[in-house]
């Protein structure tokens, strides 16, 4: 299915009637901002919204999915069409939710066991779990993620994409849009990155320090404390590129 197509075909027929965005949206009880997005590219209309639509607009729903009249020859042929696209994209949505559930859960599992080794180092007495949520580890994890993006040439669009997201994505260019996401998707390789060069060396630190037994517990709450902090990192970037998505 072709949402660009689609959402040609919705404003051509709009304007047929001599309606406004607002005029339309009115009458499907939505924002005109809502049918906006469709005219773009950048969505389509609910289930829900689909049989009104259509008779706003005087077409069936095979027309409104081909985005283009149809003519009694032509029509079974795109209805099977049609069927076999709502099909695909029902089982992307799938894929889709399946992949963001996975990472969910891994990323929930390793909260979790990052706050049980802090209980368990805390419960020993070798110190409280907030003296191991240091600035330097943060420096290092926040200062080799932005090294790695000034070094790509992406720093600036990266703060970019993060504005962009927080603000109202309905109304950005599909091109832009797909450069943000890319950016987006970047900074969190790279944060990654970061997260294991602070545990490095952390790790290195924690070997210098063997001999005394005491500062073991410590070193590893600072080595693990790196990849809390570029999981935290992570879990917002990636909220912000779903959401720059919608």
């Amino acid at each position: 299915m072709n949402q660009e197509l689609t959402g040609k075909f919705i404003a051509q027929l709009r304007k047929e009637k001599n309606m406004t965005q607002k005029e339309l949206a009115d009458k499907l009880g939505i924002s005109d901002k809502t049918v906006s997005k469709w005219e773009t590219g950048n969505g389509m209309p609910d289930v829900s919204l689909l049989q009104l639509l259509c008779e706003e607009l005087s077409i069936n729903l095979n027309e409104l999915l081909s985005g283009e009249r149809l003519s009694e020859e032509s029509y079974n042929g795109k209805a099977e069409e049609n069927m076999m696209n709502l099909a695909k994209d029902a089982q992307e949505g799938r894929n889709n939710k399946r992949r963001v559930g996975i990472i969910g859960a891994v990323c929930g599992i390793l909260v979790f066991l990052l706050f049980i080794e802090f209980a368990i180092i805390s419960a020993t007495g070798i110190g409280g779990i907030y003296s191991f949520l240091d600035w330097p580890t943060l420096i290092i994890v926040v200062g080799v993620l932005i090294g790695i993006e000034l070094i790509a040439g992406r720093v600036g669009r990266i703060f970019k994409a993060i504005i962009a997201s927080i603000r109202n994505t309905d109304l950005l260019d599909d091109d832009v849009r797909g450069v943000y996401l890319q950016d987006l998707k970047f900074a969190i390789k790279s944060t990654v990155i970061a997260s294991f060069f602070a545990a490095i060396i952390g790790f290195v630190n924690l070997l210098n320090n063997l001999s005394d037994l005491y500062s073991v517990g410590p070193g590893l709450a600072v080595l693990s404390i790196s990849f809390f902090y570029g999981l935290i990192i992570v879990v917002l970037l990636f909220a912000l590129r779903e959401r720059l998505k919608k």
